[in-house]
């Protein structure tokens, strides 16, 4: 009698995609090509052709748990794995943090950076990582020094509106004799006061301008000691009588702000009165 059992351990066309995979040869290792039978490792595929034995993968499997979370930086082993892993050249020396384009002087400093290098090195930050965040420090640090200058420049702004409101006419002159002031204290102090002057921290300060007309103004009635008595008498005579000198023009014009001012360092120097 023939025996018309259908045999499902022989394999044939319909039963042979229900078999499982072959994975490994009867020694024990991978099939070759083993990893292209499952979709899911296709990605991985470089990566899988490296073993030929399923203890192999397990060992860099376990070595790949223990690179888990955020190495101590004083196991020096796992550390240098974990820089290995996110890309960091072997030695500190080859971490250079590199100056984004565009990045102002006054926000770049090389001995800080090299400082950051180092220590981004000793944590393992990832280089990519840390361009961007130099990237961004640099982008912040353009807008910071842009806002500064308009701040700057709306307080000069103010400061000179405040000056010519109480100066009048007289405003441009005034400035004058501050200029000519400090340029004559910076020659006898070896200092150049050009960029002085232009200082915001001083150009948006209205004060700082009354104290150097004032200053001015001093030194025209006391001379600074150069050896010689000063002579009264000229000194008065050049108020009234020299154009370029700063109390002139408040001396002869009757509506100048400091008129009374000039009025009482003529009196004082040409006939001795006490103020």
């Amino acid at each position: 009698m023939m025996d018309n059992t259908e045999n499902n351990d022989v394999p044939t066309t319909e039963n042979q995609s229900a078999m499982p995979p072959q994975v490994m040869n009867a020694d024990g290792a991978f099939t070759p090509g083993w990893f292209t039978q499952f979709d899911e490792l296709q990605p991985y595929a470089a990566t899988l052709s490296k073993f030929q034995r399923p203890e192999a993968l397990a060992k860099s499997y376990a070595n790949l748990e223990k690179l888990k979370g955020y190495p101590d930086t004083a196991d020096a082993a796992r550390m240098a794995a974990f820089r290995a892993a996110v890309g960091l050249p072997p030695k500190a020396e080859d971490f250079a943090l590199e100056r984004p384009q565009d990045t102002p002087d006054e926000i770049w400093n090389e001995e800080l950076v090299r400082q950051l290098s180092s220590v981004a090195y000793e944590y393992g930050v990832p280089p990519k990582a840390l361009a961007a965040l130099a990237e961004r420090y640099t982008a912040e640090g353009r807008r910071f020094i842009e806002r500064c200058q308009r701040d700057n420049a709306t307080a000069v702004e103010q400061a000179d509106a405040a000056l010519q409101q109480s100066w009048g006419q007289a405003y441009e002159d005034n400035m004058n004799t501050i200029a000519s002031f400090l340029r004559t204290m910076g020659e006898r102090a070896g200092i150049n006061v050009e960029q002085l002057m232009e200082n915001p921290a001083l150009r948006a300060n209205p004060d700082f301008a009354r104290l150097m007309l004032e200053a001015a103004s001093l030194m025209e009635e006391a001379p600074l000691h150069t050896g010689k008595q000063p002579d009264h008498k000229e000194e008065a005579h050049r108020i009234a009588h020299d154009p370029t000198h700063p109390l002139h023009e408040a001396y002869m014009r009757t509506s100048h702000p400091q008129h009374r001012y000039a009025n009482e360092q003529y009196d004082r120097l040409a006939f001795g009165r006490k103020l």
